[in-house]
């Protein structure tokens, strides 16, 4: 069976399956360490090709049964199953399938789970990934599902939010997934108050900004996962909660000083569109953006 072509674009995103079978994907969107691409597999066996990342396979689609030929494993995958694909290991592919093969790809860049473990006190030399067939874990596919709201709502969230899930699951793979042994790391005392006035004030600056998890935290020189950390037990909710309440809350000042459009509130205090600014708003107030006006 000849390997499937791999499609990449000018970003150098690569899925390790041809256009024709991705329903949609993250490609272009600039998402950090993390890719997302919806994929309806053929209808007969299938190979996958080695790639530089490690991918996780959620079954979004009928029960099936499953077979890897080369390295002679099998099981049984029910809805929501997770196969776990560590990098550089090609694969050949055998389901006895029901209805159509569709499934979510998750597609984590090592140099991700590398940085995690080291801000973890872990040496990220010691990092392997172990594979796995036909696992139930409920943890890998809520983020997996919310990672699939975020492809098909047109980046709601935003950057920060893609880094703060691919962070969460970088962890848990580490936990759970990996070949790393070690002791829980010394929880940290939270944000000191001079990087804690240089984060908020970054946030301020930039709200308008598609900010990332990255960006921010490199304000203060911190990992994204020790900063992300940290950051929460010193405030009390994660960056991206935060960043959202701030945004709602200056919306709400130019909501009562201004006469500007909805869609130029929603831009200059950093949503994508006015849907979205309204979504959060309605969430966090209660009240719609027009209702909070009036």
């Amino acid at each position: 069976m000849e390997l499937a072509p791999l499609e990449g674009d000018s970003h150098g995103t690569v899925f390790d399956v041809p256009p024709e079978h991705i329903v949609q994907s993250s490609s272009g969107k600039g998402w950090n360490g993390l890719d997302v691409a919806e994929v309806i597999h053929p209808l007969d066996d299938f190979a996958l090709p080695a790639i530089p990342r490690h991918v996780l396979v959620i079954n979004l689609g009928s029960p099936s049964e499953i077979q890897e030929h080369l390295v002679g494993r099998q099981g049984h995958l029910e809805t929501g199953n997770l196969v776990i694909l560590p990098a550089g290991a090609p694969t050949r592919w055998h389901l006895e399938r029901e209805g159509e093969v569709r499934h979510l790809h998750l597609y984590l860049s090592p140099t991700l789970i590398q940085k995690i473990a080291d801000s973890a006190n872990i040496n990220p030399e010691s990092v392997e990934i172990i594979d796995a067939l036909g696992v139930l874990d409920p943890q890998v596919t809520t983020i997996a599902l919310a990672l699939l709201r975020e492809l098909r709502s047109d980046g709601l969230g935003g950057k920060l939010y893609v880094e703060s899930l691919a962070t969460i699951l970088g962890i848990h793979l580490l936990r759970h997934y990996s070949s790393v042994k070690h002791s829980s790391p010394t929880r940290s005392v939270g944000l000191p108050g001079a990087m804690h006035r240089q984060v908020v004030t970054y946030i301020e600056d930039h709200l308008a900004e598609d900010l990332s998890l990255s960006d921010i935290a490199a304000v203060v020189h911190l990992s994204p996962y020790h900063f992300a950390r940290t950051f929460k037990e010193a405030v009390g909710v994660s960056p991206h909660q935060y960043v959202i309440g701030r945004r709602v809350e200056r919306a709400k000042l130019l909501l009562a000083t201004t006469n500007w459009p909805l869609t130029v509130i929603a831009h200059m205090v950093g949503f994508a569109h006015e849907s979205h600014f309204a979504q959060h708003f309605k969430r966090l107030t209660g009240l719609t953006p027009s209702s909070y006006r009036s």
